[in-house]
């Protein structure tokens, strides 16, 4: 699962894909009566005990970098970390499920024809599915364990529902705290342990804990377990595309001079976590594999004591190609049954054992690691692939058989890059386009004697001017940790004399910050590490108005303006992420469905950001401006905004999402869009910019659409807040 994450600027949340998260419930109701209102409903749609219980919380507007109090549900908190668990993800992969369920029939039938009494332990249950797939297999008994209350408490609601409640045992505990024997939680140990303790790094969500423990005081010696064991594949590959995720690349101003980077960012490990994504959706022109893929681990969870907290492994690769190791990509596959028949894999579609037609899930992906060093290997002359492992996590580093290498710890960033800039925004500062452009829009305005101002987050723009010939550039860097990279990368380029940063908010800085000087030119990518949405950027029109006592009527403005534009979509998969789960293998989860539509009516935002290049979609309509905004003019002269935007359906098909992005124009027909990359054609493909999220509107439920068909929805936007809203 993708990192939970919430930004402090805004109240927006995003849906995850690596698991890796504690639970925090801060609630004030037990989740018994919150299910008897979702089971009783309000119109049609629970309502939780409390839901009218409202409180005052300080936020700052990302846009217009106010502070702003606004109205919240006292239990945000709680209903947040329902409707972003992300369970429905996995319910929604019908591979998963329908693996799952032949593993465990299997499973039963072995235990069954050695005379035993089949005793199914189920860790983790989440709605029970695993439990009533193990009771409705032919189980004797089965205990389910679920540590997260409100799952827990669902999970209860589901099994009564489904006519189990006499045949599963759940008990709402940490597997670890699970105690066995007589009047305890398990009269006696399991003798089948069926679990899904996984995420895309397989053991990021304590896996080796969690069956280490269980073998150890919850299970019999000779159990059975589904899955029984899980095989790590990696896969090096030379790409420069792949490796300005992760280390910047330097940057050609004109010829013989470039913008280069401190040898502290370019010998950094990088980010401590994988980098989580969907490797089908990266263009295979933009990556080369330097051989087949590699087994490197394999994780035993049949047997007690099987699974090391910490190993470090050589694996010997012929490459069949020259070529750079930039990367490592890594996936895995698990042995479900015991008889090692039934295979489920993650690999992406050139090493799947399926071929192309791929099982679509967005809580297990593939990985890239990035090693701390680009080793350059030939044809045929064998290299390690060196691998390692502790009781959460991996890393991976490539080596020339003959060269000695120590056993590290795990790389973390010690030049502060990498924890300041996500992966996306560093990827994007070595862009060539999107730096050719800003070239092109400098060389046409930037003199000798011009004094420059930038707004934006650790921009290069400051960097690029001094280097075209800029008297004097200044830039905002008001958040300290790109201020700190900043200072480091103009002493780096020797600019100390050109490029002052001026560390405070727009609204604090005085004339005397400008060093008397008078502001010619004021640029902006725009990018703010405070963004979330598209629009977020907007914050450079309200900086430049704030700052405008410091200009001329004469000082340029660029980017000149912004539009913000949306489209219909028929995505492939991303709608599954927010559509109900309903009937699954036979069972009935309704009530799960019901709890997490109340949570999400309570917590989630009309739209939310995804990286859309990741989701495979084609345009049901023309690309439709909502939005024209004059960075050149004062916000007073704006007036607001209040329509009903109509989206005319241009191709028959199911819309299931409206996607919505900014475009910045920079004049001369010099653009950057956030959004689509080519002139979006319905019933194409849209191709989706790699570096920035766009904001979608994901519908519950999708709308059939015919040729000349209409998709409306009212779009505001009101100047003086800030703020843009939807209603759908």
């Amino acid at each position: 699962m993708r990192r939970i994450f919430q930004t402090v600027f805004s109240i927006v949340t995003f849906h995850t894909k690596h698991k890796r998260w504690t639970t925090n419930l801060r609630s004030a109701f037990k989740m018994s009566d919150y299910n008897t209102e979702i089971n009783r409903g309000v119109d049609g749609v629970g309502r939780p005990p409390d839901g009218g219980t409202k409180c005052f919380v300080a936020r700052a507007n990302p846009v217009t970098g106010k502070t702003e109090w606004i109205m919240q549900a006292a239990d945000y908190d709680y209903h947040q970390e329902i409707a972003r668990s992300a369970y429905a993800d996995m319910l929604h992969d019908t591979e998963r499920n329908q693996k799952y369920y032949a593993a465990i029939i299997k499973a039963v039938q072995v235990l069954r024809a050695r005379g035993c009494e089949v005793r199914v332990l189920d860790i983790g249950t989440g709605t029970g599915l695993l439990s009533m797939m193990a009771a409705t297999a032919g189980a004797d008994t089965v205990t389910a364990c679920e540590a997260f209350q409100p799952m827990a408490e669902c999970a209860l609601s589901v099994i009564e529902a489904n006519g189990f409640a006499d045949k599963i045992n759940l008990i709402p505990k940490r597997s670890t705290e699970v105690t066995v024997g007589p009047g305890c939680d398990m009269p006696c140990r399991a003798n089948l342990l069926v679990t899904e303790v996984f995420d895309t790094e397989l053991i990021g969500e304590g896996a080796i804990r969690t069956y280490n423990h269980a073998h150890q005081y919850l299970l019999e010696e000779d159990c059975l377990v589904v899955p029984g064991a899980a095989n790590m594949y990696v896969q090096p590959v030379t790409s420069s595309f792949i490796r300005r995720w992760n280390t910047p690349q330097q940057i050609e101003v004109s010829p013989g001079d470039h913008i280069t980077f401190p040898v502290e960012f370019m010998a950094c490990a990088g980010a401590p976590s994988l980098h989580d994504l969907q490797l089908d959706q990266v263009d295979e022109n933009l990556f080369s594999p330097l051989s087949p893929p590699v087994k490197v681990f394999r994780f035993d969870f049949s047997r007690r004591g099987a699974l090391k907290t910490w190993d470090s492994i050589h694996s010997v690769v012929k490459p069949d190609r020259d070529g750079t190791v930039d990367a490592v990509f890594m996936w895995w596959d698990l042995e479900m049954d015991p008889g090692k028949e039934i295979r489920l894999s993650c690999a992406p579609s050139w090493a799947h054992p399926d071929g192309k037609s791929l099982p679509w899930r967005d809580h297990w992906m593939q990985a890239i690691f990035y090693t701390t060093q680009s080793l350059h290997v030939k044809k045929d002359e064998d290299f390690s692939i060196v691998s390692h492992h502790d009781e959460y996590s991996l890393w991976f580093e490539a080596a020339l058989l003959n060269q000695e290498t120590k056993i590290p710890e795990r790389p973390v960033c010690t030049c502060g890059l990498h924890l300041t800039y996500s992966r996306s925004r560093l990827a994007m500062l070595s862009d060539s386009n999107r730096n050719d452009l800003y070239l092109r829009v400098l060389r046409k305005y930037i003199g000798n004697a011009s004094v420059c101002l930038c707004i934006s987050d650790g921009s290069l723009l400051p960097l690029m001017a001094a280097k075209l010939g800029a008297e004097k550039v200044f830039t905002i860097e008001s958040n300290a940790m790109c201020a700190r990279l900043m200072h480091m990368l103009i002493k780096e380029n020797k600019l100390e004399d050109k490029v002052t940063v001026i560390e405070k908010l727009p609204v604090d800085i005085t004339g005397e910050d400008f060093q008397g000087m008078n502001i010619d030119i004021v640029i902006g990518e725009p990018s703010f590490q405070a963004h979330v949405l598209p629009w977020d950027n907007l914050y450079f029109w309200y900086a430049v108005n704030t700052l405008q006592p410091f200009l001329s009527s004469t000082t340029r403005i660029l980017p000149e303006s912004v539009s913000i534009h949306a489209i219909a979509m028929q995505f492939k998969d991303l709608w599954k992420i927010r559509a109900p789960v309903g009937l699954c293998e036979g069972f009935l989860l309704n009530i799960f469905d019901n709890m997490i539509k109340t949570s999400a009516d309570i917590v989630d935002e009309e739209v939310e950001p995804q990286p859309l290049w990741e989701y495979p979609g084609v345009a049901l309509s023309q690309a439709t401006q909502l939005l024209s905004l004059n960075f050149t003019k004062p916000i007073t002269c704006c007036h607001a905004v209040d329509k009903t935007i109509t989206l005319i359906c241009e191709e028959e098909g199911t819309v299931n999402g409206v996607a919505m992005w900014c475009v910045f124009d920079f004049g001369d027909g010099l653009t950057i869009s956030t959004g689509p990359q080519q002139t979006p054609v319905v019933g194409g493909k849209v191709v989706w910019d790699y570096y920035t999220r766009q904001a979608v509107h994901l519908f519950h439920q999708p709308h059939a659409l015919e040729p000349g068909d209409t998709l409306d929805f009212d779009f505001k936007f009101v100047p003086e807040e800030g703020n843009i809203c939807f209603c759908w």
